[in-house]
């Protein structure tokens, strides 16, 4: 579904007219879009960040590959701050690194573990761009591919046609009591039972896309 698509269906539920055609660029720096319905696109952001923090969706996960550097301690991993990681890899070995402290990497493991491949690995700040960056222990010396697989929140949808990655429909119910709050009308029937279908949709939601990674808790011993 898409932004304006989400936007609309949130319209229609606070009985308001809805967006007839998609607009150019960014929603905010449009002047063809009413002030309202921009307060409402702000409100379907809102709750999709909500909905994000709610689970570690399937739609939202993807895989960073960095090749280390024999000798080079930090990586960038070029994702932002917003992500979580599930599991990291080294893809020769394939032995999976164990997330540390920037301290326990600093007085237990570097410099003097030096076995050839990282085992370990502990974030240490942020490039320019703000994008978090790992330190590997022990330091590396042998060129290998490590992957993260992490789960990274999408950005803020902003154009017509931005298709959103999670469930639409406890966003849609989450704006939408947002929506009647920022009216000044919750407190009412309307309010309450827009909170309490989009927590319904949201547990729903959970349950569906936690079928599909039941097997996440299983351990494997080759």
């Amino acid at each position: 579904m898409t932004y304006r698509d989400l936007i609309n269906e949130v319209l229609i539920r606070l009985r308001e007219d809805t967006i007839p055609t998609d607009w150019s660029g960014n929603i905010n720096d449009s002047t063809v879009v009413s002030a309202y319905h921009k307060v409402i696109g702000s409100l379907v952001n809102d709750s999709k960040r909500g909905v994000e923090e709610r689970h570690d969706w399937l739609n939202l996960r993807e895989t960073i590959s960095i090749n280390t550097i024999i000798g080079t301690k930090s990586y960038n991993l070029n994702s932002g701050q917003e992500f979580k990681i599930l599991d990291a890899m080294n893809t020769v070995t394939g032995f999976h690194l164990q997330q540390v402290s920037k301290i326990y990497i600093n007085t237990v493991k570097y410099p003097d573990d030096s076995t050839g491949e990282a085992l370990y690995y502990g974030f240490n700040g942020s490039d320019s761009s703000n994008n978090l960056k790992v330190d590997l222990s022990p330091v590396p010396t042998v060129v290998q591919g490590l992957t993260f697989d992490i789960v990274k929140y999408q950005d803020d949808l902003k154009t017509a046609s931005s298709v959103i990655k999670v469930p639409t429909k406890p966003v849609i119910l989450g704006a939408w009591a947002r929506a009647i709050a920022e009216r000044g009308e919750d407190g009412g029937t309307q309010s309450s039972l827009a909170s309490q279908e989009s927590l319904e949709a949201l547990k729903q939601s959970i349950m569906l896309d936690s079928g599909n990674a039941q097997y996440e808790s299983d351990w494997y011993v080759n």
